[in-house]
């Protein structure tokens, strides 16, 4: 037992420590902020409304809260300078609910090609959805 220890001992020692140093790297990687694209602007949009989207049922009914919210975009300088707030459509995907009380959803939001969705706040809103008759 003591020579599977000690045999090729300081291979095992410097795999140890490339193993701490490599889960260190990505630990510490993980924890960042996501880095900002180099080239590109960042705008933010208060009070784009949020809407209720269904496939298969009438949600003009719905209860949003909150119905607005902020949201920060990133696109090109080109792109960025011609978006405006009319541009950017927040909603809420209910395909599948006929009735809810206090549901969580997540806010999508789809913008034009180019523009990616950096931050959203709130990420979710509180839907009611009464029942159909």
């Amino acid at each position: 037992m003591r020579n599977w220890f000690t045999k090729d001992f300081h291979w095992k020692a410097f795999s140890v420590l490339m193993a701490i140093g490599i889960w260190l790297t990505v630990h510490r990687e993980s924890e960042a902020p996501a880095a900002r694209t180099p080239g590109f602007t960042e705008n933010t949009y208060e009070n784009v409304p949020v809407l209720a989207v269904s496939a298969g049922a009438d949600v003009g009914n719905a209860q949003l809260v909150p119905r607005v919210v902020s949201a920060v975009i990133s696109g090109p300088p080109a792109l960025m300078s011609d978006l405006n707030s009319s541009q950017i459509h927040a909603f809420v995907n209910l395909t599948g609910f006929n009735s809810a009380q206090n549901l969580e959803c997540d806010i999508e939001i789809a913008l034009p090609p180019g523009a990616t969705v950096v931050h959203v706040d709130p990420p979710r809103v509180t839907v009611t959805l009464p029942q159909q008759p």
